[in-house]
């Protein structure tokens, strides 16, 4: 693959994570994984881990990077490996149960998400939520229809596709809900009780790399303090450091009525893990100490 492809292929790997979040760009990247291997036939076992590895490559350095979806992959690649001394039919077979397991447990991780998820919304609750998780959407729909439970949701103005979906949803549910740009969230915060938020990754260094404008929700939020709860598998947990996630950067020059400027855009918000009131997992919320998540791992990305 030469590195002009790669570079399409990334675009189109960022362009699903725009539309459909991480959680359901990665379980989606998995389910084609596996169709992808269901017609593969008649390779020979060199040609086959070439392809394996090329791909594995391309999915572990998108831009920013998708980091259940690096872990899940990295995980399939070690369990892979001591069979690639087998026939390619039979590699191909254990190759296909290794990520159907990935997928069950992704699903279930998901799931876990939203039932804590789903426990946090009360009666008479003003939300403030983002639209590209799937957890959070999940969680509100759950917490309307399963438990009766009557609140309203304001959905940050974020991406045309995912509020689009959002509001859909959300509709068809008789859920109350209102589409508030970020730059005017101050105007709507004296009747609000929560802020729910998603993530791309959770960073060693104490970073959350997340939806675009969601730095100034949080930031609204803390000052006038209304909680602000983290949704997010544990699987979003990366073993590298903020500037090491591919945030996509572009520059370029922009001119109007013979006016020209630099323009300069990021693909993802950076937001500090200490405004964060409640980090929640699929095991629930986790308690801070003061000690790390976690330790990072110089040798996994």
């Amino acid at each position: 693959m030469s590195s002009n492809e790669r570079e399409i292929l990334y675009i189109l790997i960022r362009e699903c994570e725009d539309v459909m979040g991480v959680s359901r760009t990665t379980l989606v990247a998995l389910q084609s994984y596996r169709q992808a291997l269901q017609k593969l036939k008649n390779t020979d076992n060199q040609a086959f881990t070439n392809l394996l590895v090329e791909l594995n490559t391309v999915i572990k350095n998108t831009e920013p990077k998708i980091i259940p979806l690096t872990h899940l992959i990295e995980e399939f690649e070690a369990e892979l490996q001591i069979y690639f001394k087998n026939p390619f039919e039979l590699i191909r077979d254990h190759a296909l149960k290794i990520l159907n397991q990935k997928l069950s447990r992704y699903e279930s991780f998901i799931q876990g998400v939203i039932d804590h998820g789903t426990q946090l919304i009360e009666e008479k609750d003003c939300i403030i939520a983002q639209p590209s998780s799937l957890a959070i959407r999940s969680a509100l729909k759950k917490a309307h229809s399963e438990l009766n439970r009557k609140f309203k949701v304001l959905i940050l103005d974020q991406n045309f596709m995912r509020i689009k979906q959002f509001v859909k949803e959300l509709s068809q549910e008789g859920v109350e809900l209102l589409v508030v740009p970020e730059y005017n969230l101050s105007h709507f915060l004296k009747t609000v009780t929560k802020l729910f938020i998603g993530a791309v990754s959770i960073t060693p260094d104490k970073k959350i790399i997340t939806t675009v404008g969601t730095a100034n929700a949080v930031g609204l939020c803390h000052l006038n303090q209304i909680p602000i709860y983290l949704l997010a598998n544990s699987l979003k947990f990366a073993h590298r450091i903020a500037s090491e996630q591919h945030i996509y950067k572009v520059e370029s020059q922009r001119a109007c009525n013979n006016f020209t400027y630099r323009h300069v855009t990021y693909s993802h918000d950076q937001v500090d893990l200490h405004l964060i009131d409640h980090v929640i997992t699929e095991q629930g919320e986790i308690v801070r100490t003061g000690t790390p998540f976690f330790k990072p791992d110089p040798t996994v990305g």
